[in-house]
């Protein structure tokens, strides 16, 4: 299987193209934004593979949370190039990815936010071993998450706050590409445009 997973919604470019056998990657933080290397990337790392467009079999994104801007970029890439291919388009969150790779029954995907804030989400795993949402996605305030991290720790939950790259994807695309299942094709936004405008903007230098 040829499957390219894209990770657009943080500062670093995230690739990974899975040829095969073999699972070659990128993730670089780059001068330029994400819309602008996007594409001559992905073209290198498919050259690199031996690989042309035409030979992947289906795409992953991820579909949040992260930026607002980093998400539309990586899943307007992903849907487009799919449609002209006629390959799958896969939407995998974030939360799912880190959550697939933990040990435990309960586990709590953690990702951090601006400044103290972080988002959650619980999973619980399925008899398959699947790890399936036992929550919705939640974004809190420092104070909110370690009243939350109390409460879910007491239920006996596994953590899961490693950083989350483009390769982590791959494991839950592939389940639902052999199950022949689809989910919703959406971004995941915990924040609105707005905010990200607003805290960029108190970020600038003057």
């Amino acid at each position: 299987m040829n499957l390219l997973a894209i990770d657009t919604t943080g500062a670093a470019l995230s690739l990974a193209l899975q040829a095969g056998e073999r699972t070659i990657i990128f993730h670089k933080e780059l001068s330029l934004p994400h819309d602008e290397t996007l594409l001559p990337r992905t073209r290198r790392l498919l050259d690199r593979a031996g690989l042309r467009w035409g030979d992947l079999d289906a795409l992953a994104a991820a579909s949040g949370p992260g930026r607002f801007t980093g998400i539309r970029i990586g899943m307007a890439f992903t849907a487009v190039m799919a449609r002209r291919l006629r390959v799958p388009a896969l939407a995998v969150s974030r939360f799912a990815a880190l959550a697939a790779s933990a040990p435990g029954k309960l586990v709590c995907a953690v990702l951090p936010g601006y400044r103290d804030e972080s988002f959650y989400q619980l999973y619980r795993r399925a008899p398959s071993g699947e790890m399936r949402p036992a929550g919705g996605p939640v974004w809190a305030a420092a104070e909110d998450w370690e009243r939350a991290r109390r409460e879910i720790a007491a239920r006996g939950a596994v953590f899961a706050e490693s950083a989350v790259r483009a390769a982590d994807l791959i494991t839950c695309a592939e389940r639902l590409l052999r199950g022949n299942r689809r989910t919703p094709f959406e971004p995941l936004y915990l924040k609105p445009a707005s905010y990200e405008r607003k805290n960029h903007k108190a970020r600038m230098p003057r």
